[in-house]
């Protein structure tokens, strides 16, 4: 549970930031406005702590505050003061104002303030570094790269000051066409999504300030930048809306190089929203993203040997159903793409032009592996659930804007084993109902 002295700690960074902040933080613990509840009202379960802020339940993520210390009840505190704030001047506005907007008003101040407040702590510690270049750990101590990296980092200040400010920051991916989109497919079956890099805007840090996600807080996310890593950041994307993270990094040995999937995670309908209190992310996200980073690996990773993780206990169900398997006591790499996730491998390869003849040929090879499991009768729930899946999956191949070779692939396999696979003839009526014209005339020749 969160004790005083957490919270007091964590006002005590904030003041080193904001004294004028941190002093009226300070007022309100010292009279109980902010306070944190009676061990025998403290039922803090599942995933959050929580302490009260004017008599308020905020919820703390216990995974961060395991991690991160102070950092997510800092980040907290700051949303509850940036809202105080804010209804206090809306209850001086003369003109009324509907409740829903009031209440989305007062939120956005919240996460505004707080995400600001963050900005303009990275900046101070670029500046700090700007100040003595010579002692960052980082940078090697040759005149020529220390000139280099000052440069950078005096562009990286500009650069947070625009977003601080709003203005001039590059918007986060809207269309399927845009240059900054790695990768189209969808999530929930139907609901088209983008997989790009992270957007360093302030719409785009203020969602994850507002999300309940392990990992992901606006701290780390500002920390990439300042360290030169935001590149490992990539994201789905869903009518402008950011479902899930992942973060990525070269796992590197004597002889080895693995990409691995360091951080990932996605919305589960747990954020604070007064006005969206049932969230729920679509499903999907998490095959969506292991797809993207999958495409990622086969098109610009190509000396990495294999997709790794370390995975929660809570998770290897999932990374068991799409294809990983086990290495060492927590590790796990990914062999071949099964279940969902093979289906959003197919629906993001379907989506790009000028597919590499190797990967095209790899995707062929998991296709055939898929059908080749028809050929086993499902005997249980379980196999017969993986079999529906499979069908979905194949009918990706069969659609008329799927790649031809996929297509043709997908044809010829479920002809050659028509007589052991009872679904082949359904299968080859949607293709001949929803396929291209080049896949129908494969059928009927």
């Amino acid at each position: 549970m969160i004790k005083r002295e957490n919270i007091a700690q964590a006002i005590d960074a904030i003041s080193a930031r904001d004294a004028e902040i941190g002093y009226s933080l300070n007022e309100m613990l010292a009279t109980g406005q902010i306070d944190v509840p009676d061990q025998l009202e403290d039922r803090s379960e599942g995933d959050e702590f929580y302490f009260l802020f004017d008599k308020e339940k905020v919820s703390i993520n216990k995974f961060l505050y395991f991690n991160e210390g102070t950092v997510p009840i800092e980040q907290s505190l700051l949303i509850k003061y940036g809202e105080m704030t804010k209804k206090e001047e809306l209850q001086l506005r003369e003109d009324s104002l509907n409740y829903m907007q009031a209440v989305k008003e007062i939120r956005e101040a919240g996460l505004r303030l707080m995400v600001t407040h963050e900005i303009g702590y990275a900046i101070a510690r670029l500046r700090r570094r700007l100040e003595r270049p010579e002692s960052d750990p980082d940078i090697p101590g040759d005149e020529h790269l220390i000139k280099e990296k000052t440069t950078g980092d005096e562009s990286l200040i500009w650069f947070l000051e625009q977003v601080k400010d709003d203005a001039q920051a590059p918007e986060t991916p809207r269309e399927e066409s845009d240059p900054a989109v790695l990768y189209r497919g969808v999530v929930d079956d139907f609901t088209p999504a983008l997989f790009t890099h992270f957007p360093y805007r302030m719409d785009s840090l203020m969602q994850v300030a507002d999300m309940n996600l392990e990992f992901f807080h606006v701290r780390f996310l500002l920390n990439c930048m300042v360290r030169g890593l935001e590149k490992n950041l990539f994201i789905c994307l869903v009518d402008r809306k950011i479902l899930g993270l992942v973060y990525l990094t070269l796992k590197e040995r004597l002889f080895y190089r693995g990409l691995e999937i360091q951080f990932m995670a996605t919305l589960r309908g747990k954020t604070d929203k007064p006005s969206e209190p049932s969230h729920q992310a679509p499903r999907g996200v998490g095959a969506f993203l292991v797809a993207g980073v999958w495409m990622l690996w086969k098109t610009g990773f190509v000396k990495v040997k294999e997709i790794c993780l370390d995975s929660e206990i809570g998770s290897r169900p999932f990374y068991d159903a799409i294809g990983f398997q086990p290495r060492g006591l927590a590790g796990y790499v990914l062999k071949d793409p099964k279940g969902h996730l093979l289906k959003a491998i197919l629906t993001m390869a379907n989506n790009c032009q000028d597919l590499e003849e190797s990967l095209v040929e790899e995707i062929e090879a998991l296709i055939r592996k898929q059908i080749r499991f028809f050929r086993k009768k499902a005997k249980s729930q379980e196999q017969r659930s993986r079999r529906n899946l499979i069908i979905a999956t194949i009918k990706e191949c069969l659609k008329a804007e799927a790649h031809p070779e996929f297509a043709k692939t997908a044809i010829s396999t479920l002809i050659k084993y028509k007589e052991k696979i009872p679904e082949s003839g359904e299968l080859l009526r949607f293709a001949l109902e929803h396929g291209s014209d080049e896949t129908k005339a494969v059928i009927t020749q």
